[in-house]
């Protein structure tokens, strides 16, 4: 019997269950409304990750951190990448797998990050960014691509 979703969650477009919007403080580079486009680099690095296995990683590390991942912004529409958002130099520490793109300081690129509490426009929010995580843990994220993609990666 499937178990009703707690009331703090509510289900994503990728079908797993990330929590509502957090609590203040709001991350900096979180705009208030609309979206805004950030370099990497600069407040965070990203994980993209394209394809079913983006939305297979996403939907797994939000089950397995109890719904509350950190920010994870899939698009709205077009081409179908997964962005994790980890913390600043973290993602130049690791060798990822093949099919997983590291941007941060040294491979940066631009990214649309919606408000908290946007419904159109580039992208959307599948996990925000909560007080109790402001990023996706990298060393979780790591090891769960390792796992699903038999990379022989281990820590930095």
């Amino acid at each position: 019997m499937p178990s009703e979703p707690r009331s703090s969650e509510v289900p994503t477009a990728l079908g797993g269950l990330r929590r509502r919007l957090p609590t203040p403080p709001i991350p900096a580079w979180v705009p208030g409304v609309g979206h805004l486009s950030h370099r990497t680099g600069i407040y965070f690095d990203v994980i993209r990750i394209f394809g079913d296995r983006g939305i297979e990683v996403a939907d797994e590390l939000i089950a397995t951190m109890d719904g509350n991942a950190g920010p994870i912004i899939s698009p709205t529409s077009g081409r179908n990448a997964v962005l994790f958002v980890l913390p600043l130099d973290t993602v130049d520490q690791r060798s990822w797998p093949p099919g997983v793109f590291a941007h941060g300081k040294r491979w940066h690129e631009y990214v649309a990050i919606p408000a908290l509490e946007v419904s159109t426009g580039p992208a959307r929010w599948e996990s925000h960014p909560t007080v109790e995580r402001q990023y996706v843990d990298p060393e979780a994220l790591f090891e769960l691509v390792c796992r699903l993609t038999h990379w022989p990666g281990g820590p930095p």
